[in-house]
C-alpha cells in the first residue's frame, strides 16, 4: 500500500519519542530522513521502493564523503537515522523485512580525548578576569564569578555542557555535596562535588541572589538561563586570549575530569557512573589517556645497568 512520506515521517517522530530519545536526537533523526527524501524527490513510499531507496542511501553516503567531505562520525549519525527509520518501517509492518542491518557504519579512528593539566587549570583561572575585563562595572564581579564557576564546575564534575546550563539550585544537596543531573535520554544520575567547588558555588549564589531571582544556577545578565552557545563562547575566548596549544572546549573539561579521576586512583566503573556513560567501553578510552600520562612521566627510560 502506497503511503505519503510526510505522514510516515510524522509517525516515525512519535515512534522515536516513545523510545525515550532526547529532543535533540529526535530532531536530528527526523531532519536526516526528511532531507534525504526531499533530495531524492520521494513523495510516496511502498514496499516495492525499498531496494531503490537503499541504493540511493548508499549513493548519498558516498556523496557526503566524496563531494561534501563530511566526517565519518557525522555520516555514521545519518546512517543511524536511516537504520532507525527502517526498523520503524518493519515494526509498523510497512515493509516485510528489517533492512536496518544492511546499512553498515563507516570506520572511525578512536582518537585519545584531549585533556589539560592541573597547571593549565591554574593558568586559565588566573587569566579569567583579564579575558572578560570589558564587561560593564555593574555586572563585572557577577560575570567573573559565573565564568570562573562554569570552568571549575565542568573540570570537577565532568558535566556535559547541555547538563550544565540546566542545573538548578533545587537539584543540589549541599549537606551531601551532591547534584541531581538529567543527562542523555532524560536519565537521572547523581554527581559529586568537593568542598573547593562548593565554596565557589556558594559565593557565586550570593552574588546571583543580589541581582537575579529564579532556580537556574547559571544565568545571563538578561536574567535568563545561560545557553550552550554562551558557554562555548567563553571557552573560545579562553583559547584565543591565552593562545592555548589546542582549542579549549567544554568537552575538553569533561575529558580532563575523567583523566584526573583515573590518574588519582578512581575506579573506572565509578567514573562511568559519574560521567553518565551507558557503556563501560566509552569510559575505557580514558585508561589509554592515563597510560600516555604515565609514559610522559616515566623518568628512567635511559637508565641502564
Amino acid at each position: 500500500m502506497c503511503k505519503n512520506i510526510s505522514d510516515i515521517i510524522e509517525n516515525y517522530k512519535y515512534y522515536l519519542i516513545r523510545l525515550g530519545l532526547s529532543n535533540r536526537t529526535v530532531k536530528e533523526y527526523i531532519s536526516d530522513v526528511q532531507r534525504f527524501f526531499k533530495l531524492f524527490d520521494v513523495d510516496y513510499f511502498d514496499d516495492s521502493k525499498v531496494e531503490r531507496i537503499l541504493n540511493e542511501i548508499k549513493k548519498y553516503i558516498v556523496y557526503l564523503k566524496s563531494e561534501r567531505n563530511c566526517s565519518n562520525r557525522g555520516i555514521n549519525r545519518k546512517i543511524s537515522s536511516f537504520r532507525s527509520f527502517f526498523k520503524f518501517l518493519w515494526k509498523e509492518r510497512l515493509v516485510d523485512n528489517n533492512y536496518s542491518d544492511i546499512l553498515e557504519s563507516m570506520k572511525t579512528p578512536r582518537t585519545l580525548p584531549k585533556a589539560i593539566s592541573m597547571q593549565d587549570i591554574k593558568d586559565i583561572l588566573s587569566g579569567m578576569d583579564f579575558i572578560f575585563s570589558r564587561v560593564s562595572e555593574k555586572y563585572r564581579e557577577f560575570i567573573s564569578s559565573r565564568n570562573r564557576l562554569i570552568f571549575i564546575f565542568l573540570v570537577f564534575t565532568g558535566l556535559r555542557v547541555s547538563e550544565l546550563v540546566n542545573v538548578k539550585i533545587s537539584d543540589f544537596d549541599f549537606s551531601q555535596n551532591t547534584l541531581k543531573v538529567k543527562g542523555k535520554g532524560d536519565k537521572e544520575r547523581i554527581v559529586i562535588f568537593n568542598d573547593y567547588v562548593k565554596g565557589f558555588l556558594l559565593d557565586y549564589l550570593k552574588l546571583k541572589e543580589e541581582l537575579f531571582s529564579g532556580d537556574f544556577v547559571f544565568v545571563s545578565i538578561r536574567k535568563k538561563r545561560i545557553n550552550v552557545r554562551t558557554v562555548q563562547y567563553i571557552f573560545q575566548r579562553v583559547s584565543k586570549v591565552l593562545s592555548f596549544r589546542f582549542r579549549i572546549t567544554p568537552h575538553v573539561m569533561r575529558h580532563t575530569f575523567a583523566t584526573l579521576m583515573l590518574e588519582n586512583g578512581a575506579d573506572i566503573v565509578a567514573i562511568k557512573e559519574l560521567l553518565g556513560h551507558s557503556n563501560l567501553s566509552t569510559t575505557q578510552i580514558y585508561t589509554k589517556v592515563s597510560i600516555e600520562h604515565l609514559k610522559r612521566n616515566y623518568k628512567i627510560e635511559k637508565v641502564v645497568l
